[in-house]
């Protein structure tokens, strides 16, 4: 087998070419996203006189207001969650998702916010509610750099 220099010297470089990928025309790899992140709000009531916590004060989510639905999404369900004995109720990812106030779901049902802009910020609405007293409304700001918040609200 008679090889000429130009098929020695193209061989090797054609097996380099192959090994690499193609060389400059192959495509970058794209940009990964994180994953969407679950979301909750961890609520506790007292009284700012005394400074002493609220137990079995009712607590519900009213409504949600989505960036990436541009809607406001009302509670369909009267659901009401009471505050413990440290006056506090944690309202999870499956009870924002269950209240169906807009928030995405991933794929085992929890309230979800993206990591895209336009998709990662939703501001949910709590009303406190103890017979005797005034209702106090309260807005919940939730974001992609923020999903679990703590809230603390006064109520008297």
């Amino acid at each position: 087998m008679n090889l000429s220099p130009r098929a020695v010297v193209s061989f090797p470089l054609l097996l380099c070419v192959a090994a690499c990928g193609g060389g400059a025309h192959s495509d970058p790899d794209p940009v990964q996203l994180p994953a969407p992140v679950p979301v909750s709000i961890q609520v506790e009531v007292y009284d700012p006189v005394t400074n002493f916590v609220w137990e079995n004060v009712g607590v519900r989510i009213v409504e949600s207001d989505q960036e990436w639905s541009q809607s406001l999404w009302v509670n369909q369900y009267e659901d009401w969650y009471l505050t413990d004995n440290a006056g506090q109720v944690m309202l999870t990812e499956y009870d924002l998702a269950y209240a169906e106030v807009g928030f995405r779901e991933d794929g085992i049902g929890r309230a979800v916010v993206w990591p895209r802009q336009f998709e990662d910020e939703a501001t949910v609405v709590l009303e406190v509610w103890a017979e005797g007293f005034t209702p106090v409304f309260v807005e919940v700001d939730l974001c992609f750099c923020q999903p679990d918040v703590f809230v603390a609200i006064p109520f008297r």
